[in-house]
């Protein structure tokens, strides 16, 4: 027991030691600057969306809203472009918060799951994908989703399949309509 608490104690230390770094090197500021991350995205040709993923697939599985990423994604690039990079970082998201609830966390997770969420199990598992489908049309790309079905006996496969159509939806929208609104509430600032 005392050796899985000092790797948490570690690893927790590690990700202070790396933000800390983050703001004294004037990372915070270089996001925060006018035009920056936009440019990165847009005029680094590969590298910009390459970027764009590992930043979501490294942060939305901690808890960080995948709105976050999708609405901006339809303001930089072209909507069919933006759907499908922030389709593949979903995925790529869930599948990272997924495997760590159910290989490294599943103690951890299921003791902060409700119980009658539980009841469950049998069902995701006996359903196939349809209900993972129903589950992420209601639930979206919410990292709680991903570590729930992690601590089932829900296959891999079917996780990956009812994710990858149940969050369509989602993404379009969020792509659409976020980025729409931004632009919109950034016009209505500069008049």
């Amino acid at each position: 027991m005392r050796p899985l608490v000092n790797r948490r104690i570690a690893a927790v230390a590690g990700l202070a030691g790396i933000a800390a770094l983050f703001f004294a090197l004037g990372g915070y500021t270089w996001v925060t600057a006018d035009g920056n991350v936009e440019e990165l995205l847009t005029e680094t040709g590969v590298i910009g969306p390459l970027v764009f993923l590992a930043v979501m697939w490294c942060t939305q599985p901690l808890g960080i809203p995948g709105f976050v990423f999708m609405a901006p994604a339809g303001i930089v690039w072209p909507y069919p472009l933006a759907i499908m990079l922030a389709w593949i970082g979903n995925m790529g998201a869930s599948y990272i918060a997924f495997s760590f609830a159910r290989w490294f966390a599943r103690d951890w997770v299921k003791a902060r799951i409700p119980a009658r969420m539980h009841e469950y199990d049998d069902r995701l598992e006996s359903g196939g994908v349809r209900p993972i489908v129903l589950l992420r049309l209601v639930f979206g790309q919410l990292p709680p989703a991903d570590w729930l079905l992690g601590v089932t006996r829900v296959s891999t496969r079917n996780f990956l399949i009812g994710t990858g159509i149940g969050i369509i939806p989602g993404v379009v929208l969020f792509v659409v309509a976020g980025g729409g609104l931004i632009e919109f509430f950034g016009d209505l600032s500069t008049t």
